[in-house]
């Protein structure tokens, strides 16, 4: 596609790298080359490159378009050559390993905790139940695995920070196929564990096999097997603490069942470090959903337009995608976005937003952590315009920060919202449009939990829009050439109408 690949990319983005598609993508390679195409990969073994060398024989293909393609991938070379050996050094795998547990403690998020359940006291005795707290999932299958320097399991890494006697059972095998005998004794093993402690640590999940690139999940349950270990381990001891390694959402009908949730993720390498870190209290989470989790799957936006017919998919839900669809429809969920829960609480005061002089919103609030442990906080900013002419979501993120706050301190949190992020695309002008008007901005905890509201006038952009049969006389009057001729005539016509009543008997 030209207009995507060069127009797009290159001309209105100013992209000046290489575009190479996606494993066996490719099509038509010398339709492909001269849209904007300059790698096709993996190598077609020659077949393509000889359907090139044709195409520019027959003339079909101009020779200029192969060599702006060659010498993209020339460039790209060259650049490769120049930064081999940039990084002075020894790898230190142990700094890295440390990062990761780091980053992988940031993205945990806290959904539930009951009673304040978490942290665990590091004397308890716990039951660690579930297969994937001795087989991690921790990363993307297909094309995203790669093999880690280290690889950490949470039932080793929490028996290591806890002083108390840690049970193990897997509860369930991971395998596609497991006898119902076999299923019943690995479960049976787990509630014996489970009412033996006094809180339970229960890994749930989706195996590798039933997430990857290159298929879709026909559901978003866990699976059975999985759901019936935590009915008999909840039977045995309310006190279950579930943390979750998935790749997507899945739907959570226990989540009222039980005290405490983790949602991990895929976490790396070090995720099983990072989770015995926010389970102890070592790490306070602080970390926020990125899409919503739905009650069910039919509440969401693509239920009824995917997969389509013969091929072909209808992505018919427009703007409304993850947290504005459910906005939009008011649709109750299991936990919106932007959700996240901590070890302490905050208060979100004194919201302030003022336009800057390059257009932009500056938008302050003062967050205090009002509760008795230090942690951390992400500041949503979200925006919306009430009676804007186009179609428009209830609310949408327009920034974001974090902000790390010692038990009872306050600071003030500025975010800036770009004046660019305020436009929509008018297919009237094919262009970005700030329209005028008072927008509210809205600063808050999650998109459903909003602590404050203000309002900011914001100036539009001059746009002649461009005049039809079909077009308004409001639109006509506010045209930057039009509108002054077609008010004219108004007044006119006024006159001469307030002239005929004068004179009518």
């Amino acid at each position: 596609d030209p207009w995507l690949l060069t127009r797009v990319l290159r001309d209105e983005w100013g992209f000046e790298g290489l575009v190479v598609s996606d494993w066996g993508a490719v099509n038509e390679r010398v339709k492909g080359l001269p849209a904007g195409l300059d790698l096709e990969m993996p190598s077609s073994s020659g077949r393509t490159d000889a359907e090139l060398v044709a195409a520019v024989r027959a003339g079909d293909l101009d020779e200029s378009a192969l060599d702006v393609a060659a010498g993209r991938v020339i460039d790209l070379v060259r650049k490769a050559q120049a930064g081999a050996g940039a990084v002075a050094g020894l790898l230190d795998v142990d700094a890295h390993h440390a990062l990761a547990r780091e980053a992988a403690g940031r993205s945990i998020v806290l959904l539930k905790n009951e009673g304040d359940i978490l942290p665990l006291a590091k004397d308890a005795n716990l039951a660690v139940l579930g297969a994937f707290a001795e087989k991690p999932r921790y990363q993307g299958a297909g094309s995203s695995l790669i093999n880690p320097t280290r690889l950490d399991t949470a039932l080793e890494e929490i028996r290591a920070l806890a002083t108390g006697e840690v049970a193990y059972a897997p509860g369930f095998s991971l395998a596609a196929d497991v006898a119902e005998s076999e299923a019943a004794q690995l479960r049976d093993e787990a509630a014996a564990a489970a009412s033996a402690a006094e809180v339970v640590v229960l890994f749930l999940g989706l195996p590798a096999r039933l997430e990857s690139e290159g298929y879709d999940r026909d559901d978003i349950d866990l699976p059975a097997e999985q759901l019936a270990v935590l009915d008999a381990v909840r039977a045995a001891n309310p006190n279950v603490v579930v943390v979750l390694s998935n790749g997507g959402v899945v739907a959570l009908p226990f989540a009222r069942d039980v005290p405490a949730i983790l949602e991990g993720w895929l976490l790396g390498q070090a995720g099983g470090g990072a989770t015995a870190d926010v389970l102890f209290g070592d790490v306070n989470p602080s970390a926020k959903l990125t899409e919503t989790i739905p009650l069910r799957l039919s509440d969401t936006p693509a239920y009824l337009d995917f997969p389509g017919e013969f091929g072909h998919v209808r992505y018919g839900e427009g703007l409304f995608v993850g947290y504005r669809w459910y906005d939009a429809r008011n649709l109750e969920v299991a936990y919106p976005f932007g959700h996240g829960l901590s070890y302490t609480t905050f208060s979100h005061t004194d919201a302030a937003v003022r336009v800057t002089d390059s257009g932009d919103l500056e938008v302050t609030v003062t967050v205090t952590n009002t509760g008795q442990r230090d942690g951390r906080e992400i500041v949503q900013v979200y925006t919306s315009l009430p009676g804007s002419t186009v179609q428009r979501p209830v609310r949408e993120l327009k920034g974001f920060a974090s902000v790390a706050l010692t038990a009872g301190q306050s600071r003030e949190v500025a975010v800036t919202v770009r004046r660019a992020d305020l436009a929509y695309w008018d297919i009237r002008v094919d262009d970005w449009i700030v329209e005028g008007g008072e927008y509210t901005v809205e600063v808050g905890a999650s998109s459903r939990d909003i602590r404050s509201s203000v309002t900011v006038a914001v100036e539009g952009d001059p746009v002649a829009f461009p005049l039809t049969r079909e077009s308004s006389l409001a639109e006509a009057i506010a045209h930057p050439v039009v509108g002054e001729m077609v008010q004219g005539a108004l007044r006119q016509m006024m006159a001469t109408v307030e002239g005929l009543e004068s004179v009518m008997p």
